[in-house]
C-alpha cells in the first residue's frame, strides 16, 4: 500500500487495479470512501471501489465494439473493460509525498483488443484536492475510455439519501433495463434534472429510476461543468475534462446507497468513445467543510 498526503488529505493507493483504497479528510478525521478489506479485494470486488477503469469504462452492449467481440462479464454485455482488466496488478513507477504513479503495459490480445497498449495512472494531492491523470499510448488508434471509480460519502457514513446533489448537466443518458445506453433526452422537466441542489433521497426514489434501484445514469456535462455533493457539514466537487459523468448512487452495494460513485467517461455510446493513439483524462476532486 502507498500513501500520499497534506495537511488535509490522506490517501491510500494499491497497485492492485491501481486503486483508491482510502481518501481520510483530516481536519474532521473522516473517511471519505468505500473501503475494500484488502488491497487484493480490488481485483475481484464487484463495486470496483477505488479501481483504475480500463480500457474502457461503463458497458458495451452485446460486448462488442467495431467488429471486436470482447469479454461478456455483465450477462451479454461488457462492463469496465472486462474480467481481465480488473485483475490487473500495475507496477509503482514513483512515490513521493504528495503524489504516486503507477503504469502497466498490456500486450496485443490482452483484453481483447489487438494492439498494444501502455497505460499510465497518477494521483496527486493539494491542500485538499485529489487529482488523478490517467493516460494511456498506443502504436495505431485503439479503444480507451479510462476512469477512476471513486465512491464517495460526505458524511462518511450512513446512507447517501440524507445528502444533496448538484450537477451541471443539461442532458442525460436514459437506459435500458439491463443498463445499457437508451437514447440522450434534455434533463428539463425529469427527474433527473438536478442543476440546482436536489435531495437525493428524493432523486433516487423517482419511480423512473426504480428498476436501476436509483441512478446509474451518464450526464453530459455543460462546458466546465461539475458535479457536486452536500453532506452535513461538507461539500465534495468533482471537475473533469470528460465529456460527460457517470453518477450511480449505490443502489446495489451492501447497504444500499452508502456511497455515490462519480465516473468521468465519455457517454457510454459506442459511437462516442474515444479511438486513439494517445489518452489523456483529468479528474479532480475538492474536498470543503461547510462553516
Amino acid at each position: 500500500m502507498d500513501q500520499i498526503s497534506t495537511s488535509m488529505l490522506q490517501v491510500r493507493t494499491t497497485a492492485h487495479s491501481a486503486a483508491v483504497h482510502s481518501i481520510i479528510y483530516k481536519p474532521l478525521g473522516r473517511e471519505m470512501t468505500l473501503v475494500l478489506h484488502s488491497e487484493a479485494a480490488h481485483n475481484t470486488d464487484p463495486s470496483y471501489s477505488g479501481n483504475c477503469i480500463f480500457p474502457f469504462a461503463g458497458r458495451i452492449e452485446g460486448a462488442l465494439f467495431e467488429g471486436i467481440q470482447l469479454d461478456r462479464n455483465d450477462g451479454a454485455n461488457s462492463l469496465h473493460g472486462g474480467r481481465g482488466a480488473q485483475k490487473a496488478i500495475f507496477t509503482s513507477a514513483s512515490l513521493q509525498e504528495d503524489a504516486v504513479c503507477y503504469s502497466l503495459h498490456r500486450e496485443a490480445g490482452e483484453d481483447r483488443l489487438p494492439v498494444p497498449r501502455d497505460y499510465s495512472v497518477r494521483y496527486f494531492v493539494d491542500g485538499s484536492s485529489l487529482l488523478i491523470d490517467l493516460s494511456m499510448e498506443a502504436p495505431a488508434p485503439v479503444l480507451c475510455d479510462m476512469t477512476c471509480h471513486l465512491y464517495l460519502n460526505p458524511n462518511g457514513l450512513g446512507c447517501v439519501d440524507n445528502c444533496q446533489i448538484k450537477v451541471d448537466a443539461s442532458q442525460v443518458v436514459i437506459n435500458k433495463e439491463d443498463h445499457t445506453s437508451k437514447e440522450v433526452i434534455p434533463v428539463e422537466g425529469t427527474s433527473f434534472d438536478l442543476r440546482t441542489w436536489k435531495s437525493l433521497g428524493t432523486v433516487i426514489a423517482a419511480p423512473a429510476l426504480a428498476f436501476s434501484h436509483g441512478l446509474n445514469n451518464a450526464f453530459l456535462l455543460d462546458n466546465g461543468g461539475a458535479v457536486c455533493l452536500k453532506g452535513d457539514d461538507l461539500v465534495i466537487t468533482c471537475h473533469s475534462d470528460s465529456e460527460g459523468m457517470v453518477i450511480y448512487s449505490g443502489g446495489y452495494l451492501d447497504p444500499p446507497s452508502s456511497f455515490i460513485a462519480l465516473e468521468a467517461q465519455s457517454l457510454p455510446i459506442n459511437s462516442h468513445r474515444p479511438v486513439t493513439k494517445r489518452f489523456r483524462r483529468t479528474i479532480r476532486f475538492d474536498f470543503e467543510e461547510i462553516r
